[in-house]
């Protein structure tokens, strides 16, 4: 999967997204931001880490090698259930603090630490 440059509106994740799967761009804008609102922010920062790690298309050359789509929905897989489970008492600390939002900020320094290392 690649970010596209010409069905963009933010970053091109959701263009990228739409030309590997057979759905409307505007459909999948609209489910990310629904589900950035319901998880507390879990899926808007999915959408960061899929900004960071996927390349963007080039407008000038021919097809460049992107990151596969199965990785893709494995990430949107796993940010759906950390979603699901973050009010579960597993994902709590012994004081009795949500781990939610410091494990998705991990998540993210962790993909951003990983993108500048391969750069």
């Amino acid at each position: 999967m690649l970010r596209s440059f010409t069905d963009r509106v933010f970053g091109g994740v959701c263009g990228g997204l739409a030309t590997a799967l057979p759905i409307d761009a505007w459909i999948i804008r609209i489910a990310f931001v629904v589900l950035a609102l319901i998880s507390l922010g879990g899926f808007a920062a999915l959408y960061l880490i899929l900004w960071w790690i996927t390349p963007q298309e080039s407008p000038t050359s021919g097809r460049q090698r992107g990151l596969g789509l199965p990785l893709v929905l494995i990430l949107i897989v796993l940010t759906a259930a950390l979603w699901l489970v973050r009010d579960q008492t597993w994902l709590r600390a012994p004081g009795g603090e949500s781990l939610y939002l410091p494990l998705i900020l991990f998540v993210v320094a962790l993909v951003f630490f990983l993108r500048q290392v391969r750069a």
